[in-house]
């Protein structure tokens, strides 16, 4: 029988040993769950509910800013370039000096005209006597009705050529003062193409010029829309040099056809009194054409995020943060194209201490 009592006492001992094993174990887990971090309680907000808002109907189309008034100004004159007193981005008068062409050439031809005229002048006032000479000739009928003829028809001819010689001093003086490149209207010297020294032909660019103070707004309408735009209606647009700031202007002028692209060239009036804009920007074009009802929410409730206008959404307990493709603003609510939902609530008032995905109430 004694044999018997070892196997009884090992397995006595290994239950004993098991138990305390799995207390041990379960001790551990205990001890690893104390440590977890708790939840961070919700956060208390104010909420509103996205309403709709009646707001204008736009069209996005892309347009071009021009000058209201742009030309490159021609030399005009053959000659070689002796002086140019303006250049890039210089401010011109009307009337001011552009550049100055060597006209020596033509001053020349402008006194040899000169000479002319004066020449043809006094032989106009010589045979002038003598018609009247021979008129009296005639009538005593000392001289043939040949002889009559032959003198009357230099008196026809004499102011012929006085009008030809005065128009070919006319053009030397023109030559002369073509010379003289000046500004055909106040702006701005957008690009110059000649240096001095430089040898030009009447037809050779010179400098180019354009009117900055008030811009036309070039921009293409969409035949199916035509009908939705008028003389005078607002327009606004945005460049890239200032971000999301609104510019404004009126349509000015629509073109009578539509072009092989099925489009209509449309022109709208710019102010740019502090010449903030420029010639040649592109812009991003809202045009109204109507109105329409659209998801709102308040303007308080956006902030911006990397040039994104931002707003926190209440959904599921929780905040989630989404980008907002806005619309026009009405009073103190700003439209939404897309990103929320009517009646989904968002917080009223956006506070930067509140992050997306955070538990709130």
């Amino acid at each position: 029988m004694f044999s018997k009592h070892p196997p009884r006492l090992a397995l006595a001992l290994s239950a004993v040993l098991l138990v305390a094993g799995s207390s041990f174990v379960t001790g551990c887990k205990r001890a690893d769950t104390t440590n977890e971090p708790k939840p961070e309680p919700p956060v208390a907000v104010t909420t509103e509910t996205v309403t709709p808002v009646e707001t204008i109907r736009t069209l996005r189309l892309t347009g071009t800013l021009r000058g209201q008034r742009e030309t490159e100004l021609a030399a005009n004159v053959m000659g070689r370039i002796t002086r140019i007193d303006v250049d890039r981005g210089q401010s011109v008068a009307k009337g001011a000096l552009i550049a100055q062409a060597d006209v020596r050439a033509a001053a020349l031809a402008l006194n040899e005209a000169r000479v002319a005229v004066q020449t043809s002048k006094t032989q106009e006032a010589i045979n002038q006597a003598d018609c009247a000479r021979y008129e009296q000739l005639k009538k005593g009928g000392a001289v043939t009705a040949l002889e009559y003829d032959q003198v009357t028809a230099k008196c026809k001819t004499a102011p012929l050529n006085r009008e030809a010689a005065e128009a070919r001093q006319s053009i030397a003086a023109k030559n002369v003062g073509d010379g003289a490149i000046r500004a055909p209207f106040a702006g701005v010297i957008t690009e110059r193409y000649t240096e001095v020294g430089e040898y030009v032909q009447p037809s050779s660019r010179v400098v180019s010029i354009a009117q900055v103070g008030e811009l036309k707004l070039e921009f293409s309408l969409p035949e199916q829309n035509f009908p939705d735009v008028k003389i005078g209606a607002d327009v606004g647009f945005r460049v890239a040099a200032y971000g999301n700031e609104l510019f404004t202007g009126k349509v000015s002028r629509i073109s009578g056809a539509v072009r092989e692209t099925r489009d209509v060239l449309v022109e709208a009036r710019v102010p740019n009194t502090d010449n903030r804009l420029l010639p040649g920007m592109f812009a991003d074009v809202e045009l109204a054409i109507g109105k329409e009802s659209l998801p709102s929410v308040p303007k308080a409730a956006t902030f911006d995020s990397n040039g994104k206008l931002n707003v926190l959404v209440v959904t599921g307990g929780a905040l989630e943060q989404r980008v907002l493709q806005p619309g026009p603003e009405v009073g103190d609510r700003v439209s939404v194209r897309r990103a929320v939902a009517l009646g989904e609530q968002v917080v009223a008032k956006y506070d930067p201490k509140l992050k997306n995905g955070q538990r709130v109430k």
